[in-house]
């Protein structure tokens, strides 16, 4: 591409950041480089094309959203550490109502629960155990060529469900999934729009409580119909065990999140007393005060509430991925290739805001299926805040629609690590699963071009 001219109305600068989002989106597609590394290519690529400074670029890779992530893991990490949620997943599964269509229901609500909060990979690894002794416990013998067609249903819309609400669930907070953070990222960066937890939480939400219900029907009466006479709750309990009481270091644990949670509610009120402070900060504040806090637990080989054994694991490489995002990100948008891009694309540019949305959220929804869903957020959020800007709508609604809906990917078991594990388990049919995903897509991208039109525009960006 660089040794062909370029396109009329594109500038030399923006032809040489198209060339190199191309290469970075052929690298994270394929993943012929480790997608880490291909993060790192802004760094190195933009300035050597003399697109930007060094330290230009190098200051994307340590926005504040960053930090935002790694405190959020570091407090998702001591959860895990605790055995958290593992207590509340037990806990309402072995309250749930026994009927299979309800029992599918509570444990696709918890998935979701726990995963606003709890890396959707992590949550999806640790509730399939516990979907799997719900299963033994109502319907033995699974493996049985007896066992019938509505069992073996139940058994894979369970199984499926919770990868469905695990994605689901990332929808509802800026830590739920990468893609959140860095739109965020992006939208600071690149159109100087803040969004705080709060107001991320304010369309998150209602778009995941929107969508499961929907994901739940589809599964139980749609792609895996099903109906059968339940087990009893005793059953249910007597296969998924119980955790007895709960400890010292639990109690301080749940401390320590709800205050966490609490500022971050009321973060926009807290700044008239502590000036400074942001979502970012109180998420490091928080993983700062586990890692000085001592666990209480005699005996334990773990002196705080968080050590390092724990903090370690947590997603490091992030900073190189999102970094190389927002640095992309924001050359395509400060090279003029997103204007360019928007007027290329007229004929979207011509369509009614929501009938507009809705195109720029089935595009990326099928885009990701098939892509990185943080290569296709980073990419096609400039692009489409560039088809509205051309409209003379508010782009900032048409980059929330394309970051959204580069988080669904549903019906690809290679389009999310959460797709990946539970088609691993064996019990899912492929056909099932594209099946599901399609539908799933087809609603999600719907709510979302709906929700960015009615909620967002009552949002104070």
């Amino acid at each position: 591409m660089l040794w062909l001219p370029p396109p009329e109305g594109l500038s030399i600068a923006g032809w040489q950041v198209a060339a190199l989002t191309v290469l970075i989106g052929c690298w994270w597609f394929t993943e012929a480089v480790p997608v880490t590394l291909t993060g790192s290519l802004p760094f190195l690529l933009l300035p050597l094309l003399g697109v930007a400074k060094p330290e230009v670029v190098a200051s994307q890779y340590m926005s504040p959203v960053l930090f935002l992530i790694l405190g959020g893991t570091l407090i998702g990490a001591a959860f895990e550490r605790w055995n958290l949620h593992r207590r509340v997943a037990l806990f309402v599964v072995a309250r749930a109502n026994p009927e299979p269509r309800a029992m599918l229901f509570n444990v696709m609500a918890v998935t979701a629960l726990l995963s606003m909060w709890v890396n959707n990979s992590a949550t999806t690894v640790m509730m399939l155990p516990i979907a799997t002794a719900t299963l033994a416990a109502m319907v033995p013998n699974l493996d049985s060529s007896d066992v019938g067609k509505d069992r073996r249903n139940f058994a894979a819309a369970m199984v499926l469900g919770i990868a469905l609400a695990s994605n689901i669930g990332g929808f509802a907070t800026p830590i739920g999934t990468p893609v959140n953070s860095i739109a965020v990222g992006i939208l600071d960066r690149s159109f100087d729009v803040q969004i705080s937890f709060v107001e991320w939480m304010a369309f998150g939400i209602p778009f995941a409580l929107l969508l499961l219900p929907i994901c739940w029907w589809v599964l139980a009466f749609v792609t895996s119909p099903f109906r059968f006479e339940g087990s009893s709750r005793e059953s249910v309990r007597a296969a998924i065990g119980v955790m007895g009481q709960m400890g010292t270091a639990e109690w301080r644990v749940i401390a320590v999140v709800t205050l966490v949670a609490l500022a971050w509610v009321f973060q926009p009120w807290l700044t008239r007393w502590v000036p400074g402070i942001s979502d970012a900060g109180i998420a490091i504040a928080g993983a700062l005060l586990l890692a000085l806090l001592p666990s209480g637990e005699q005996g334990s080989t773990q002196r705080n509430l968080l050590e390092w054994e724990d903090a370690k694991r947590a997603p490091w490489y992030l900073i190189l991925l999102l970094g190389g995002g927002l640095a992309l990100a924001d050359a395509v948008v400060k090279s003029g290739l997103s204007a360019w891009l928007g007027e290329t694309l007229a004929i979207v540019s011509g369509l009614p805001l929501l009938p507009m949305l809705l195109a720029i959220a089935v595009m990326c929804a099928l885009i990701t299926e098939a892509a990185s869903n943080v290569a296709t957020a980073t990419i096609f959020m400039p692009i489409a805040a560039s088809l509205a800007l051309g409209a003379n709508y508010d782009p900032v609604l048409a980059a929330l629609a394309a970051a959204m809906a580069a988080n669904l990917g549903f019906a690809n078991p290679a389009a999310t690590s959460s797709n990946a594990l539970v088609y691993s388990t064996g019990r899912i049919p492929i056909a099932m699963m594209l099946k599901s995903g399609l539908w799933i897509d087809i609603f999600g991208a719907i709510a979302i071009a709906v929700l960015c039109f009615l909620i967002v525009p009552l949002l104070p960006l």
